[in-house]
């Protein structure tokens, strides 16, 4: 049998965002810098607590810049 292909649902994501963070040695907490632009520590079992027990994505990236020359048409 088919599924419908019309669709009628509402979403609510819940979603934490830490942007350059570092991740300590012993991986339990992650510094990030806060509003004020201080550094601060926070643990992550903390920061994963308000999901605790429900289905979840987990998404971890590593991020790096490499500086490129820039190749003119005279090259």
């Amino acid at each position: 049998m088919a599924n419908s292909k019309l669709k009628f649902i509402r979403t609510t994501t819940d979603k934490l965002t830490i942007k350059a963070g570092t991740l300590a040695e012993d991986c339990s907490t992650i510094t990030y810098e806060n509003e004020l632009g201080d550094e601060q520590d926070i643990k992550i079992s903390d920061l994963l607590a308000v999901f605790k027990n429900q289905v979840i994505d987990f998404t971890v990236a590593l991020k790096t810049d490499e500086d490129l020359d820039i190749i003119t048409e005279d090259e």
